[in-house]
């Protein structure tokens, strides 16, 4: 079963934000209005702010159209891929506007203003209300709204508009205000609302990214890799973000506006980061997705099925319900979609076999009896196989200089922070030197890299204290993965997060994180290790075949030696939690001085099967123990069985917005028929998510169907299939069409 803080239907903690701008729990909003109301109390006024509009007068220099030029400026903005109906623009960068007048306008003695308003109690001091009057240079350091008058023929009015870089973020009305010689006054509102977003190509910005080949990567690219697996055999498969699909910004205003987020802090992509990876969880204020890892999907969407985000914001956006099921890959690539959506340049990162450290002490420890049997009931610690979380770009002036640049931000919902759960943004640089004492969630960040791991030995006479066998301080935080810039490769960023395991700089940062960490512990091993082992997993195992681990042991001493050898195999989820042990060795070894011999323990498909999750993952406890010198080898291995791929292919020639089949096909890899099959279709630019329920799947069949599609972009685009029945699922593939334009 799962960890009880990976999933619960509690009914969900309401919770506001303080002065500093971080969640607390609020009980119901009844409570909390009751709270409000005491005697003594400062009430924030609910009531909208109503700002009254001049009186109409006969001489009114009127406003008769506003160009908000959106195919110039959106371009420009490097915001025309965004599929809104509203502008889209970056702060801190001028636009261009066109404002059509009933007559001439008079240079000399006519003015025009315009305002931007947000929510419904615009105020100038909160940044809600921002006039904007005219200037007669740009304002210095993009850090002031203005606008000029750069041309005006007749009743037309060109206007260059500069927006703040500290603006915040959102969806403003846009009021335009005339003023006659005489100061008679209009105001003309525009019927649409004008989106504001981060600015990565804006030095004064936070989320400010020099580099153009990694903006395109971490702002622009649509198509992700999520890496999964284990650190001895590392997968992927490709992510549709859709950043730019309506859907996705409309999502990020909705659950800002439902966090409560005081305006003051929606300039800050700090405050906005810690906020997203509280909402993209269903644990606190019903947000978007559910996490299950129970293995039981029945009422949802099993989370190996997506295959991109837009089909969960869709669904939550048209139902106003968390979506079920999801898992932390879903939960990484959702916060992915949603940040870059609103400009902050942000990556996916797997880490792989990652820390769960439940007492924060900065070690995992395991504890076993003296057969090698794993004791359930004194393991609270856990190692995930892999977890997902997010790296986000922003300077952090909130902490000592230093630490801005990649912010670990996780919105699965693991453990509270604050009473919300939610992680982050934690410093990747206060993370690789052990200042576990920065905001936010340092601590928990460094122990899912580096904690040690400990194995216990627990004698039968529960008299006598446990021993410790074992001190690995290499065993979690390995290959930490992300997407490449420009290639569909991975690349380590292991370096960004921690020293060389082993170097005098990594245990430096572990020793200074240890002196904040309460009941820290420190071992020591000074035990013979002249028994060499040597444990192999199968490389390319396909599921539903049988398959086999191998443990060699050399004596390196000069006599002889007598080894107990424990092997117990168990099928796991991805989070390390066991589902079922399927097999079990244990024998002793006798070798004389120099000899090898290596015990190969099967695993048979039979038994396996029947007990196997939808990640196919396993685990081996291997312990080995010499009686003459009491050395203990005692180590964890996973590895996960290979799954058919899904070949792609589709006709030569496609064209925008005209239909076309793309085929699929794979091979039933188990010694049954599958039922209740699906496959599942997503791509950019190509006419959004769909589901098509297929026949049953015969024993060793090659499956072929064909699937219509139509593309809605010209351009290189990804197309991406999953296929799911009640006996297979985690099946995928993808394929790079190219759409002519029309």
């Amino acid at each position: 079963m799962p960890r009880s803080s990976s999933r619960s239907r509690n009914k969900p903690v309401r919770f506001g934000y303080n002065a500093d701008g971080d969640p607390y729990p609020t009980g119901s909003r009844q409570a909390s209005a009751r709270a409000l109301r005491q005697p003594g109390r400062r009430v924030v006024p609910e009531e909208p702010v109503i700002i009254e509009k001049p009186p109409k007068k006969e001489k009114e220099l009127q406003v008769l159209q506003l160009d908000l030029l959106m195919d110039k400026n959106m371009k420009a903005h490097h915001t025309d891929e965004y599929e809104t109906e509203e502008m889209v623009l970056r702060r801190g960068q001028s636009f261009d506007m066109e404002v059509k007048l009933h007559r001439d306008f008079m240079k000399d003695s006519d003015q025009i203003s315009l305002e931007f308003r947000m929510g419904g109690r615009p105020i100038v001091s909160h940044g809600t209300r921002v006039p904007v009057y005219a200037v007669d240079a740009p304002p210095k350091d993009n850090l002031e709204w203005g606008l000029q008058i750069t041309s005006v023929e007749g009743s037309k009015v060109c206007l260059t508009v500069y927006s703040s870089a500290d603006s915040l973020i959102g969806p403003y009305e846009l009021v335009v205000n005339t003023t006659t010689e005489s100061g008679i006054e209009f105001e003309f509102d525009h019927p649409t609302e004008v989106f504001m977003i981060f600015n990565p190509w804006c030095k004064q910005d936070g989320v400010y990214m020099a580099d153009k080949a990694k903006r395109d990567e971490y702002v622009m690219n649509e198509t992700n890799r999520v890496y999964c697996g284990t650190r001895y055999k590392i997968g992927n498969f490709p992510w549709y973000q859709g950043q730019f699909e309506d859907v996705v910004l409309e999502c990020a205003f909705h659950l800002l506006k439902k966090s409560g987020l005081a305006y003051r802090h929606r300039r800050n992509p700090v405050m906005i980061a810690r906020t997203m990876s509280a909402l993209l969880n269903s644990q606190d204020d019903d947000g978007v997705l559910v996490g299950n890892w129970s293995g039981d999907y029945e009422d949802g969407v099993e989370p190996w099925l997506w295959t991109g985000s837009i089909a969960i914001f869709k669904k939550y956006m048209e139902t106003g319900k968390p979506v079920e099921y999801g898992q932390c890959w879903v939960f990484g690539s959702l916060f992915t979609s949603i940040m870059r959506a609103l400009g902050v340049p942000t990556r996916t990162v797997t880490n792989f076999a990652s820390a769960h450290d439940t007492d924060s002490n900065l070690t995992l420890d395991y504890h076993y009896d003296e057969d090698g049997n794993e004791l359930d009931n004194l393991n609270e610690d856990s190692v995930w196989n892999f977890h997902v979380w997010n790296d986000s770009w922003m300077a952090r002036p909130d902490l000592p200089e230093g630490y801005g640049g990649w912010q670990a931000v996780d919105a699965t919902p693991q453990e509270t922070s604050s009473g919300v759960f939610q992680m982050g943004p934690a410093s990747l640089s206060a993370i690789k030197k052990g200042h576990v004492y920065l905001d936010y969630d340092t601590k928990f960040a460094f122990a899912e890299v580096n904690a040690e791991t400990v194995s216990w030995i627990v004698p039968k006479d529960s008299r006598k204290p446990p021993t410790v066998s074992w001190v690995d301080s290499n065993e979690v935080g390995i290959n930490i993965s992300t997407k490449a810039v420009g290639k569909d490769e991975r690349h380590d960023v292991t370096g960004d997060y921690k020293f060389a395991e082993g170097s005098n700089l990594e245990r430096i940062a572990v020793y200074t994180a240890s002196k904040y960490v309460k009941g820290a512990k420190n071992f020591v091993k000074d035990v013979k290790q002249d028994i060499e082992f040597k444990v192999e997993l199968p490389e390319d195992a396909m599921i539903g075949t049988d398959f086999n681990v191998t443990v060699n042991m050399t004596n390196n001493a000069t006599s002889s030696r007598r080894i107990y050898l424990a092997v117990n195999g168990s099928t796991i989820y991805y989070t390390g939690v066991k589902k079922a042990r399927v097999v079990e060795k244990k024998q002793y070894v006798n070798l004389d001085a120099g000899e090898s011999e290596t015990v190969s323990i099967k695993c048979d498909a039979n038994v396996y099967l029947p007990e196997l999750t939808e990640f196919a993952g396993f685990n081996f406890f291997v312990m080995g123990r010499v009686s003459e010198t009491k050395q203990v080898f005692s180590r964890q291995f996973d590895t996960v069985l290979d799954k058919p791929d899904i070949t792609i292919t589709a006709d030569e020639d496609i064209t925008e917005g005209t239909p076309f089949y793309a085929k699929v096909s794979f091979t039933n890899p188990l010694p049954y028929a599958l039922n209740n099959c699906r496959f599942l279709v997503e791509g950019p630019g190509i006419d959004g998510y769909k589901e098509e329920k297929f026949r049953h799947v015969m024993v060793g069949e090659k499956v072929e169907h064909k699937i219509k599609l139509t593309p809605k972009k010209p351009g290189t685009r990804t197309l991406m299939v999953s296929f799911k029945s009640t006996e297979l699922a985690g099946v995928r593939g993808s394929a790079d069409l190219v759409v002519l334009a029309a």
